[in-house]
């Protein structure tokens, strides 16, 4: 019986070549609407310095009344004769960085704020369908999926714009309705996890990593110019418009992105597949020379475990991992990893309004560390694989936001430059893990076993939200930073310790490989 081996067929025909790199461009769009999604809430739902604005009061009573702070004011009772705090209803907001948002439009402040809380988590609560989506590209297909999740995508950005800038329903509903709306974003995002599934799957071992960094360095791209247009656009309303008119053109794009040609062979759909390969194989002007041996691939029987030939569902692969005590092993590392990287990633991406400074410029910097870290990426696990430059940017990282909290009070304005260098950190371990992961499985599970790990991961994005009100409730202002060291020295640790190289493996294709 043969294996499926494709990691020869593609050195034969070529690993990266302009064919390639067109349709891992058009993929890399897939992480656009994401971005555009998620990171465009950043600006839209930022809450400006704002003040208590003072009610209408007697000339004794303004005499006699202060502003307390944000969310009370006090105010002379003529009945006790003294001064009383009072809940304030209405509030002045600063105009320096942004016009309108979210949070002054519907007043999402002191006791309201928890809208804002509310939206992330249901945002990250929406990301757990990841679990679903690697099940459902393993049946269906990758493309197919994709497709489906953009085109749901386009249709929440324009509704999600039509919600923000009309008046139709009372402002208690359209709270209500714009929580499902964040909740149906998240779903929708999981279709990154498809699109780095899809573009390592459609090259060699050589250039999984290359491959890879397309797809992260167009999200990238994308918060840039979300940045810029947020900085010139800073009226939230008005905002909301450019992300759902950009949403819509997306589709069209996956129309000539091709399907998986090992998802199709696994599939035995022999013919579909060599019609792709025979592209990237005319592209780079290399012959095919295994036309022969993936035609027995049609006909083999795939082992998904190399002594003994049976098919195994989804849930029968959990069943195997958790009897498989390495496997089990392995598998809760890399977990724990997911959950940690998400933790720290998402806790400073979305909370870049925190920092000391321009909140635009605050984005767009950390947007720039984002790319200079896929180039590092690029540059250091050619050379020395996965797992060092993997534990060192962990390891940075703790270190990086344990220095924040541990900076007199005279140089605490360098604490933006320790939390951007965290970022650049983080965002190296975040993109490598995705390559990391995929590597790790076999091709019948990959984007299964892969979505299934990033979605309980997506505890930590959840957390990300709590740590930061956590630290704001006990008045503990460097709690976060406390986390994000103790965590990522923790998964640092982990990662060295039991978990293997993985660069210049073969893909494995069955539970025997892994």
């Amino acid at each position: 019986m043969k294996s499926l081996k494709h990691e020869n067929i593609y050195e034969d025909i070529g690993e990266f070549g302009p064919y390639q790199m067109l349709v891992f461009f058009l993929i890399g769009l897939l992480a656009v609407q994401p971005s555009l999604t998620g990171y465009g809430f950043v600006f839209i739902g930022a809450t400006p310095d704002h003040q208590c604005k003072s009610p209408t009061l007697s000339q004794q009573q303004l005499k006699n009344s202060s502003i307390e702070n944000r969310c009370y004011y006090k105010i002379y009772s003529n009945e006790t004769k003294r001064l009383e705090y009072e809940p304030c209803t209405e509030w002045t907001y600063s105009k320096e960085y942004y016009d309108t948002t979210l949070v002054t439009e519907w007043n999402l402040v002191c006791s309201d704020s928890y809208f804002k809380d509310l939206y992330l988590t249901m945002h990250f609560i929406g990301t757990f369908a990841v679990i679903l989506t690697g099940i459902l590209s393993d049946r269906f297909g990758r493309k197919r999926i994709a497709f489906t999740y953009v085109c749901f995508n386009s249709i929440l950005s324009v509704l999600s714009a039509i919600l923000l800038n009309t008046n139709v329903f009372e402002l208690s509903f359209r709270r209500v309705l714009f929580a499902i709306l964040k909740l149906f974003y998240g779903i929708s995002s999981s279709v990154y996890s498809v699109a780095i599934i899809l573009v390592i799957e459609l090259t060699g071992p050589n250039r999984r990593i290359l491959a890879s960094n397309f797809v992260a360095i167009t999200l990238v791209v994308t918060n840039f110019m979300i940045g810029v247009f947020a900085y010139f656009c800073r009226n939230h309303k008005s905002l909301s418009v450019i992300i759902a008119a950009v949403s819509v053109l997306i589709p069209a794009a996956l129309w000539i992105v091709p399907e998986s040609p090992r998802w199709l062979i696994l599939q035995k759909r022999k013919t579909e597949a060599l019609k792709i390969l025979r592209k990237i194989s005319k592209s780079n002007n290399r012959p095919m020379k295994f036309i022969e041996e993936i035609e027995g691939l049609q006909h083999s029987t795939i082992s998904l475990c190399s002594n003994k030939n049976e098919n195994i569902d989804y849930f029968e692969i959990l069943k195997l991992i958790i009897k498989k005590r390495q496997y089990l092993f392995r598998s809760l590392i890399l977990l724990f990893n997911w959950i940690v990287t998400q933790v720290i990633f998402y806790g400073v991406s979305f909370f870049t309004e925190k920092l000391d400074g321009n909140p635009y410029f605050n984005f767009i910097a950390a947007t720039i560390l984002e790319l200079f870290s896929l180039i590092t990426i690029q540059l250091t696990t050619e050379r020395f694989g996965r797992k060092l430059p993997f534990t060192i940017s962990l390891v940075l990282t703790g270190l990086s936001f344990l220095t924040i909290p541990l900076l007199p009070d005279m140089y605490y304005s360098f604490s933006t430059y320790f939390a951007l260098f965290g970022k650049f950190c983080i965002t190296f371990s975040f993109n490598l893990l995705y390559t990391i992961t995929s590597e790790f499985y076999p091709t019948f599970m990959r984007n299964s076993m892969t979505s299934f790990l990033i979605a309980i991961g997506k505890f930590g994005s959840i957390s990300s939200t709590y740590v930061h009100v956590m630290g704001d409730l006990f008045n503990f202002q460097n709690l976060p930073f406390f986390v994000f060291a103790a965590t990522s020295f923790t998964a640092a640790l982990l990662f060295f310790s039991f978990l293997p190289e993985t660069k210049n493996r073969s893909l494995p294709e069955n539970l025997d490989d892994f």
